[in-house]
């Protein structure tokens, strides 16, 4: 029974929400991971209207500072604080995320002590990693320091819970044994791990929020079971994308293809698409076929 990954689109608007698109955030879920990537303003209303529960976040990855991006913030934070957090919370963001995390908890006081945040900057590689999962960053390029970001499961051997439940094991120390592959003998009975394992594959989420076209919106893409991308433009408009530092949707499918990706999500669509992204959706079509734009609170499963 491989580990699901769920992501939750709490927000594909951009700079200007909508009545159909709130601001940037998005929540994977993985095990008891629950990561946010962006908050912009709104976002915490977008938990209770999807069933979710902010207190259950582990982390909160910041692309850049921008506001349609981090004005969430100060009012998830106080949320979670007066709805009794108990865990340490890590934010990361790009370059200059300590002193803004510092100014935001300024500007709401006391209204978050009591709060244990622990704030990382992140550059070029993996930033967080453990023995199932990793996180990867690299800086693209924005009008402010703004990071992409990657989600990553290893490959690896894991006990089948469902399997060693109904053998009807007592909890022991044989059940580590177990789950390194090996034969035991409990209350008589051998039991082979080998039998109770799966192997879990290797997948991958990229979150590649405000940028130019560059390099490293490629490559931490690289693979990517799902790329979330911006595509604030379309086709017609590329060179305001530029200007403003931005993707069309024919950027966004460029990526994914250089990257050979298995899927795109197009997200961060300009209030000018709130009735017809499928312009949108048809640009990016012409270049990657896999390519879908999510609803607010829409859900996909991998």
């Amino acid at each position: 029974m491989t580990e699901k990954i769920n992501l939750t689109f709490l927000g594909t608007g951009s700079a200007i929400p909508t009545a159909r698109r709130n601001h940037p955030a998005v929540l994977l879920h993985y095990r008891a991971e629950n990561i946010l990537v962006d908050c912009g303003e709104g976002t915490q209303r977008q938990f209770r209207k999807a069933r979710l529960n902010p207190c259950k976040i582990t982390k909160i990855l910041i692309t850049h500072w921008h506001g349609d991006h981090v004005l969430g913030l100060p009012g998830l934070l106080m949320t979670m604080m007066l709805n009794g957090y108990n865990r340490k919370l890590e934010i990361y963001g790009p370059r200059g995320t300590s002193e803004k995390v510092r100014q935001y908890f300024d500007l709401i006081g006391r209204s978050v002590e009591g709060l244990d945040v622990e704030v990382k900057e992140v550059k070029d590689g993996v930033f967080f990693d453990r023995s199932d999962f990793c996180l990867e960053s690299v800086r693209v390029d924005h009008d402010s320091p703004a990071v992409a970001y990657s989600f990553n499961v290893k490959e690896k051997n894991r006990l089948d819970r469902e399997k060693l439940a109904k053998l009807n094991i007592p909890n022991s120390p044989l059940v580590g044994e177990l789950a390194n592959g090996k034969t035991v003998e409990i209350n008589g009975k051998k039991v082979d791990g080998k039998k109770l394992m799966y192997k879990e594959l290797a997948r991958k989420v990229a979150f590649v929020m405000d940028t130019r076209m560059c390099e490293g919106a490629v490559s931490i893409a690289k693979g990517a079971d799902v790329l979330i991308s911006e595509a604030t433009y379309s086709k017609e408009e590329a060179e305001v994308a530029k200007e403003h530092g931005h993707l069309t949707s024919v950027d966004a499918a460029k990526i994914a293809k250089k990257a050979k990706v298995k899927a795109l999500a197009l997200t961060h669509l300009s209030q000018r698409y709130e009735a017809i992204p499928k312009v949108i959706l048809n640009e990016a079509k012409e270049i990657f076929e896999d390519v879908i734009i999510p609803e607010d609170l829409e859900e996909i499963e991998l």
